[in-house]
């Protein structure tokens, strides 16, 4: 089913199986234990959903996402992609979230720490004050990205691929000076 321009302040235990959701608000709805598989968020807006419990097989297309705690949701059912979205004051903290997509996306005050994101792919992602620790980036795709700031040293990187200049973000825990 499609929806429209809608909004939803209540989907508490709804299912939902391959409807895309366009131009839909969603502010402090309450989606806990809700069903969402296979489901599209075009130009929508997310704000403080509550996810706990939540079944979230999700794309999020052109969509604001804001103070969401992904790590609530059902982990061993989760499966997440974000195309050109700004997500904003959320944590994916914990997550094994390998090979997820955040392509093209602005990402501000989110917290990655303690997630698997091996071969996950940032291409032309923004980062602002984003929180890497002790965050498994394997083989992830940083090309195009900039912004983030990443020590080696509390993260893992083995095989992650970064373009000149913003590789230089890597070095920002060390106090340096390039020149």
């Amino acid at each position: 089913m499609d929806y429209t321009k809608e909004t939803f302040d209540d989907l508490r235990e709804q299912e939902f199986d391959g409807d895309t959701f366009s131009a839909c608000t969603f502010l402090a709805t309450d989606a806990r234990d809700a069903k969402l598989i296979d489901c599209i968020f075009q130009s929508s807006a997310l704000s403080s959903v509550k996810v706990d419990g939540a079944v979230l097989q999700v794309k999020f297309v052109a969509s604001k996402i804001e103070g969401i705690n992904f790590f609530t949701a059902k982990r061993e059912l989760l499966s997440l992609e974000f195309e050109n979205c700004l997500i904003r004051y959320s944590s994916f903290a914990e997550l094994k979230l390998k090979e997820t997509k955040f392509t093209g996306c602005t990402l501000q005050h989110v917290d990655f720490a303690d997630a698997d994101l091996s071969q996950a792919d940032f291409s032309n992602a923004l980062f602002e004050e984003c929180a890497f620790r002790n965050t498994n980036l394997t083989k992830a795709d940083f090309r195009g990205a900039r912004g983030y700031s990443i020590d080696p040293r509390l993260n893992k990187l083995k095989g992650a691929q970064f373009e000149v200049p913003e590789v230089f973000g890597l070095l920002d825990a060390f106090d340096i000076e390039i020149g």
